[in-house]
């Protein structure tokens, strides 16, 4: 997905709400994140991330008599790249979010 849809804090692109952390941005992920109280461990930008793709959520429903999978809106995991090694890893929306907001971003 090249957007992260039905997204809590969006902006809206041709009649639909995305994410606005698009894919390709740039962003020093921090260790330290917390859920309400954001950074809580000092800033270092000696590696950055590739945000390469929004997963969708998949959930298990039980219709006609069998187990099935469908993919549900609003996936809220990005996968990342390290520009410095190459290495992957799932990442969470409020994470990039709090470094967004902590000015983290590479322009």
């Amino acid at each position: 997905m090249l957007h992260q849809c039905h997204a809590q804090r969006f902006r809206w692109w041709r009649g639909k709400r995305v994410g606005t952390v698009p894919i390709g941005t740039i962003i020093y992920i921090q260790d330290g994140v917390r859920p309400l109280t954001g950074l809580s461990q000092p800033v270092t930008t000696r590696n950055p991330w590739l945000v390469e793709a929004w997963l969708s959520r998949d959930y298990s429903l039980y219709r006609s008599g069998g187990w099935t999978t469908v993919k549900c809106a609003g996936g809220h995991l990005a996968l990342v790249r390290s520009l410095r090694d190459g290495r992957h890893q799932l990442v969470a929306d409020w994470v990039l979010l709090a470094c967004m907001d902590a000015g983290l971003e590479q322009h």
